[in-house]
């Protein structure tokens, strides 16, 4: 599975089954957590299940079941550290899908009294991240759930402004905008805008009105999606 096919693939999930990761799997997702790190100096981490199976207790309002393992993202607040998680935060996502496995961004909808996570001095826990297996039929709330956020998804020609309609745009913009139209976010609020000055100018992303931060994660996000 290439990195097009994981965007397309990937959903927020809110179910999974109580099938455990196998060990050599977690292994791997480790190792894309050292790997990232290492490469933007933010402090993501990795905890497996505690002794009842599950790792952390979700929502049940939000999430039907809780996952065996999750992904725990600390990194300092500011404009600049939080778009960096959005851009290596989706970075592990995709990874996890293309090994098979469901996650879904969680700002909040978490018992913090269960979650395990070490933070540095300055630091702050600002995502999680459920780690398992998608069941085979998705349970009720999932999908009453998915529906509604749906019905927020922007169009593609909302999310570009420039020297004419994206129809027209060029067939790699056309794609790559497709791509930052399936990118999760703040309640599928879609905030970031591509914007484009002239037919040979760059494309750059914009926020075009911050109202509770967590724009600057979708703009990480976004921004890897294109």
């Amino acid at each position: 599975m290439d990195m097009m096919e994981a965007i397309e693939k990937r959903i927020s999930c809110r179910a999974f089954t109580a099938q455990t990761l196998p060990q050599a799997l977690f292994a791997e997702l480790e190792r894309e957590i050292d790997a990232l790190n290492d490469e933007s100096g933010l402090h993501f981490q990795l905890y497996g299940p505690r002794p009842d199976g599950t790792a952390i207790d979700m929502n049940r309002k939000m999430f039907a079941a809780n996952p065996p393992a999750y992904a725990a993202f600390a990194a300092p607040e500011g404009a600049e550290p939080e778009e960096k998680l959005g851009y290596y935060g989706e970075r592990f996502i995709l990874k996890a899908t293309q090994l098979g496995l469901a996650t879904c961004w969680v700002a909040s909808t978490y018992d913090r009294a269960t979650t395990r996570v070490e933070l540095a001095p300055g630091e702050k826990l600002h995502d999680v991240v459920p780690i398992g297996y998608a069941p085979a039929k998705l349970p009720l709330v999932q999908r009453t759930i998915r529906g509604s956020l749906r019905k927020r998804s922007k169009a593609n020609r909302d999310l570009y402004r420039g020297p004419c309609p994206l129809e027209q745009a060029p067939r790699w913009l056309q794609a790559a905008i497709q791509a930052v139209q399936l990118a999760p976010s703040a309640v599928n609020e879609q905030p970031v805008v591509f914007v484009q000055d002239a037919a040979d100018a760059p494309v750059r992303a914009t926020i075009p009105v911050v109202r509770t931060r967590m724009e600057y994660t979708d703009l990480g996000i976004a921004k890897l999606h294109f």
